[in-house]
C-alpha cells in the first residue's frame, strides 16, 4: 500500500506552512479543492499545519465534501473526525477511524473549522498568491493519484474540468463547523494549509461492497443524450466471483425518461448473464435526479470474467434517458482505466473491440440487444454496478447488508 498527500515538501510540492499566522478573530472554515485519478482511492485522514505561535492548538473538526455542481455540495459519509490537542510549529495528522473510498474524477473539498480566538489564538495559516497565473502552483499540485487544482479565476492552468470548477483555496466565515457547511469562497489564490492523505489500496480486512464511483454525486462533463431506444454498455472485468446487488446509472439534467431494462451481458457469448436481467427496474430515483440504482431481491453470483453493465429504454416514444461524457475513456479521467477492488473498467484502448462505451440503437423496433456499436469517442455512459466478492458476500447477506 502507498499513501499520498499534497504538501509533503517533495518534488516541488509545498512543505512546512507559514511561521506566522494571518491575524483574524472569529469563526472560520478552510478548504482545498482536490480530485483523485485511476480508480477508487481511500481517504485515510487529514493534515493541518499549526504555526509556531498565535494559532490555537485546541481540538478541531475535519470533514470532506463532494462538490458536484454550482452551489451543490454533499457531506461524504464517514468523513467527519475531531482531532486531539494539536502541536504547534508542525503538521498534525488526524486519521479517520476507518478509511473511506473516493471516486475518480469528482471534486472533493477537505475542510476544517475553528473559532480563531479559542485557546488564545490570534489567527490561522494562510499564504496568498499560490494557485494563479505566474504563481508557484499555477499548474496545481500533483502527487500520484492526488491532485489539488489551480485557481479557476486567476489564470492558472490545470483547472478542474467541467463547468462548475471552484476557486482555490476555499474559506467561509459563516461558521466554524466544517460538517455543517463547506467553504465556498475564494481569496487571493490562497493556500490555507489543509491537506489530506489517500491510499491506493483498501484498509486491511475490507471485503466489499465495491463499485466504480463511490462517494460521487455528479457525472463529470456530461450532457444528455438523444431520445432513442438505446442499449448502452460499459465493459468491466471481475477478477473473482462476486454477488451483484445492484446496477446503477446517472440520470442527469435533461433526462425525462428512465431505463426500462438493466442487465449484465457476457462479452464472450454476447448473452445476458443468468439472473441479472431486471425488466421494469424499480429505480431509486426519478428521471433527472442523478445517480439511481435498481437492487436485486436475490443477488446473483457472477463468476470471474468479462462483462458489460447495460441499460435500455424500450419506450414507444423515446425521450432522453441517459447522459454521456465524450472522451472520458480516451483523454479524460478514465484514460488509463479505472479499478475498484475486483472490478476493472478498461480504457478505450484496452477494452474489447470495438472499444469502451458501446451502444445499440433499435429505435423504431425496440429490442434489448447486446451493445456492440462504437463511435470512437471513448464515451462514458456512467453505468455502475455494486458487487461483493463471494467469500464476503455470505457474511454481508447474513448480516442483512446486501
Amino acid at each position: 500500500m502507498t499513501s499520498y498527500r499534497l504538501m509533503d515538501g517533495a518534488d516541488g510540492r509545498p512543505g512546512d506552512g507559514p511561521s506566522e499566522v494571518t491575524s483574524y478573530s472569529g469563526d472560520f472554515i478552510a478548504g482545498l479543492c482536490v480530485s483523485v485519478t485511476g480508480g477508487v482511492r481511500w481517504l485515510e485522514g487529514y493534515w493541518w499545519w499549526v504555526c509556531p505561535a498565535g494559532q490555537s492548538t485546541a481540538p478541531q473538526k475535519f470533514a470532506l465534501w463532494n462538490h458536484y455542481g454550482a452551489g451543490l455540495n454533499a457531506l461524504v459519509s464517514g468523513s467527519v473526525v475531531t482531532s486531539g490537542t494539536l502541536g504547534a510549529g508542525q503538521w498534525n495528522y488526524v486519521p479517520l477511524s476507518s478509511p473511506i473510498p473516493l471516486a475518480p474524477g469528482t471534486q472533493y473539498v477537505p475542510s476544517t473549522g475553528f473559532v480563531t480566538s479559542t485557546d488564545g489564538g490570534t489567527g490561522f495559516p494562510a499564504t496568498n498568491d499560490q494557485f494563479g497565473s505566474g504563481q508557484p502552483y499555477a499548474g496545481g499540485i500533483v502527487n500520484g493519484p492526488l491532485t489539488a487544482w489551480s485557481d479557476s479565476t486567476s489564470g492558472g492552468t490545470n483547472n478542474y474540468p467541467g463547468s462548475y470548477s471552484m476557486d482555490q483555496g476555499l474559506f467561509s466565515a459563516a461558521g466554524s463547523d466544517p460538517s455543517a457547511a463547506p467553504p465556498v469562497n475564494g481569496s487571493n489564490s490562497a493556500n490555507f494549509w489543509i491537506d489530506l492523505q489517500v491510499a491506493d489500496t483498501p484498509p486491511g480486512g475490507y471485503e466489499g461492497p465495491w463499485q466504480i464511483y463511490p462517494a460521487m454525486l455528479d457525472a463529470e462533463g456530461f450532457e444528455a443524450d438523444l431520445g432513442h431506444n438505446y442499449t448502452l454498455g460499459t465493459e468491466i472485468t471481475l477478477s473473482q466471483a462476486c454477488t451483484l446487488s445492484a446496477i446503477r446509472y446517472y440520470s442527469g439534467s435533461g433526462c425525462t425518461q428512465l431505463a426500462t431494462d438493466a442487465a449484465l451481458w457476457d462479452v464472450a457469448t454476447q448473452e445476458i448473464v443468468a439472473g441479472t436481467h431486471l425488466p421494469a427496474p424499480s429505480w431509486s430515483g426519478a428521471a433527472g435526479s442523478g445517480w439511481i440504482q435498481a437492487d436485486y431481491d436475490s443477488p446473483p453470483v457472477i463468476p470471474a470474467g468479462d462483462y458489460k453493465i447495460a441499460i435500455f429504454n424500450s419506450a414507444e416514444s423515446p425521450e432522453p434517458f441517459n447522459v454521456t461524457t465524450v472522451g472520458y475513456f480516451t483523454t479524460g479521467f478514465g484514460a488509463a482505466g479505472l479499478t475498484s477492488g475486483p472490478i476493472t473498467c478498461p480504457d478505450a484502448t484496452s477494452a474489447t473491440s470495438p472499444g469502451q462505451g458501446t451502444y445499440q440503437d433499435t429505435t423504431g423496433s425496440p429490442s434489448f440487444v447486446y451493445p456492440d456499436e462504437y463511435v470512437a469517442e471513448g464515451q462514458n455512459y456512467w453505468l455502475d454496478a455494486i458487487v461483493t466478492p463471494v467469500a464476503a458476500s455470505a457474511l454481508l447477506m447474513a448480516a442483512g447488508i446486501i
